[in-house]
């Protein structure tokens, strides 16, 4: 996962507000580093950073809304839809790699897999018996077209986004 990165020039003497614009401004930008997620449906690992980076902007922006200018608060609520999309976009990511782990017929278990999911849940998902499997395939596909479609209502809404230029938007609101 990546980490938030250490936020430069901070002043414990300076007043919150110029603090509170610096920590801000930091995460929209470590949000903006995962932007490409947006481009590719298969990029599930950027798709999950991104997230990670929308709550993070999310919950500075919440944490210091007494010193931010009051228009900030207006984004909070699309950081919300966002945070909300990405997570259901996730929870199909692991539900989707649990259950090809347990049809697989390997006796280790992908390197994506091993990456999203406990190893002792790998394990007790193994080899399940064969009137089991049948049923397993038919909730892959199904988890895989929702996780289509949850894609591209994410995509439509991160293209709006882009299109009312919210990075921008933010930025001046958090340089004034």
């Amino acid at each position: 996962m990546a980490k938030a990165q250490p936020v430069k020039d901070l002043d414990p003497c300076a007043p919150a507000t110029r603090n509170a614009r610096l920590i801000a401004l930091q995460r929209l930008e470590e949000l903006y580093h995962w932007s490409q997620a947006a481009t590719d449906p298969q990029d599930t690992a950027s798709q999950h950073h991104l997230r990670i980076a929308v709550k993070r902007l999310r919950y500075t922006l919440e944490l210091f809304q007494a010193v931010l200018p009051e228009a900030c608060q207006a984004v909070l609520a699309e950081l919300e839809q966002l945070q909300e999309e990405l997570g259901r976009l996730h929870d199909h990511d692991v539900l989707v790699t649990l259950i090809e782990a347990a049809l697989t017929e390997h006796d280790t278990p992908s390197e994506a897999a091993e990456a999203l999911l406990p190893r002792s849940l790998l394990e007790a998902f193994q080899s399940p018996p064969s009137p089991l499997q049948a049923g397993l395939r038919q909730l892959l596909r199904r988890l895989r077209r929702e996780r289509d479609a949850h894609f591209q209502a994410f995509r439509q809404h991160w293209q709006t986004l882009e299109a009312r230029s919210l990075r921008q938007e933010l930025q001046a609101l958090l340089r004034d």
